[in-house]
């Protein structure tokens, strides 16, 4: 089972609060790189999470995969303007399973921790590309980290 760490960026039109908040509250999470599509489309499963990392905010959500990656043209006309760079290369439909209110602080230690990653430099560069792979039991950890506040 693959699970992934989704990483909402700073874009031109809106905050990464705001990105985040959007994509969730349509139940979608967008493509923004061929890098990412390709990715989820090799290793989704019918079992995947994603945990939504929100830049300056930290780890707010959990959300199960609902769809395969589908392209652009796929998405509601309507939407397809305000999701023009969120989703440029495809999207994932998803459903929120839980929310937490966690700091930027307590997600970088927790991920540190729980991907072995001690250097802070190196975890930045990871998160820079918008989506992390995770293992079932990386994800049980933060999950548990986040609810546990440990």
């Amino acid at each position: 089972m693959s699970h992934f760490l989704f990483v909402a960026g700073t874009l031109r039109e809106r905050s990464s609060s705001e990105s985040a908040e959007l994509q969730l509250s349509h139940g979608l999470w967008g493509c923004c790189t061929a890098l990412i599509r390709d990715n989820l489309t090799r290793f989704l499963t019918p079992d995947s999470h994603a945990l939504v990392y929100v830049l300056k905010v930290g780890i707010c959500a959990d959300v199960r995969i609902t769809s395969p990656v589908l392209p652009l043209q796929d998405m509601d006309e309507f939407l397809r303007d305000d999701f023009k760079t969120e989703a440029r290369f495809g999207f994932v439909r998803v459903a929120l399973t839980k929310q937490w209110a966690s700091s930027p602080q307590h997600t970088h230690a927790l991920l540190q921790r729980v991907l072995q990653v001690p250097d802070q430099a190196e975890l930045s560069r990871r998160l820079s590309l918008g989506m992390h792979g995770l293992t079932e039991e990386e994800y049980r950890a933060i999950v548990e980290g986040l609810e546990t506040g440990s």
